[in-house]
């Protein structure tokens, strides 16, 4: 049988063409690397979320109880602490995860969305404790973080709350970095977690007058104080501003006001102005209702609302926010 001599060439060349293929393929993955890289470096959203984790640690940074190492993917989308130990004073929780979250502090709380300021750093929260005032537990219920048995839990947020029309105001997980002073200075720190409220005053440096009370969802009206009545209640001043950061653009339409009702003791806010962060603004009147009222306006896209201005029909009585909802959407 005659033998075909251009076999070998045949393959040679065959062999040749796949190595500069291969060789081709290689360098296109290798740049597309390079460019998503890239990509992540000018907008960390894009990079792979950090994984979910919940961690107790106690006043000197010992981790006394975390989640399961199950729940380290980056691809899981929830996770849970459960233990059982009483919390000692200076005890906080520590969250890791994506820049988007939901997480219950404890079961008596309700959920709360939450933006982390480093998603990569993750955010802390310093356990309430003690009852009455002046104690820090005063504004949540005096039977969260209560006991021995805990349960905290974390997830990534859906898709309807993503996008989805909603109060983008409320974070009942919020807390005051630097309470003002009774003469009013205002919190210096960044805030590591939003939505977050501050403002330059509160009413005796209480716990249950905090600006975060404004945004904690309870809406018990016609008594004032320690939980469920907390409220922003800040000093009898003619310079008061109260505002609500949201760590990221969101576009919104909608002011919800409720004064707090507790009368004749309470007076309330004739007027105030509704400043944004885009530097438009809007005057609104107010109402004396324990009921919410609602403001509404064509749609602003915003970072922050602030309520400045504040008009009292009698400002020898206090006046207070017993909760303050911003309504619109997340920015796509």
């Amino acid at each position: 049988m005659a033998r075909d001599t251009n076999y070998p060439m045949f393959c040679v060349a065959l062999h040749n063409r796949s190595v500069s293929c291969c060789g081709l393929i290689l360098l296109a993955i290798i740049a597309a690397g390079l460019l998503v890289e890239s990509a992540e470096a000018r907008n960390p959203k894009l990079a792979i979320p950090a994984p979910l984790r919940l961690e107790v640690r106690d006043a000197q940074g010992a981790i006394v109880a975390q989640s399961g190492k199950d729940a380290r993917s980056a691809h899981e989308t929830s996770t849970a602490l459960a233990f059982d130990r009483e919390y000692q004073p200076g005890d906080r929780i520590v969250l890791h995860g994506p820049s988007r979250m939901a997480v219950r502090m404890d079961d008596r709380m309700p959920e709360c969305l939450v933006y982390p300021a480093n998603p990569g750093v993750g955010f802390s929260f310093d356990i309430p404790s003690g009852q009455g005032e002046p104690a820090t537990r005063s504004p949540f219920s005096q039977d969260s973080f209560a006991g021995n048995s805990h349960r905290l839990t974390a997830r990534t947020l859906t898709a309807e709350e993503r996008v989805g029309y909603r109060n983008l105001a409320m974070n009942a997980c919020d807390q005051e970095l630097q309470p003002p002073s009774v003469e009013g200075t205002p919190a210096q720190q960044p805030a590591s977690v939003f939505p977050h409220a501050s403002t330059n005053s509160v009413s005796r440096s209480l716990p249950d007058f905090r600006a975060r009370n404004a945004i904690d969802g309870m809406t018990q009206n016609g008594h004032h104080g320690v939980w469920p009545y907390q409220s922003w209640g800040p000093q009898l001043r003619d310079d008061l501003w109260w505002k609500v950061e949201f760590g990221r653009p969101v576009e919104l339409d909608k002011i919800r006001l409720m004064v707090r009702a507790d009368f004749p003791h309470d007076s309330y806010w004739k007027s105030a102005v509704i400043e944004f962060s885009n530097g438009e603004s809007v005057s609104i009147q107010i109402g004396q209702s324990a009921e919410f009222q609602d403001f509404t306006f064509p749609k602003r896209k915003v970072e922050w609302v602030r309520l400045n201005k504040l008009v009292s029909v009698d400002p020898a009585k206090w006046c207070s926010f017993i909760e303050v909802e911003a309504w619109g959407h997340d920015v796509k």
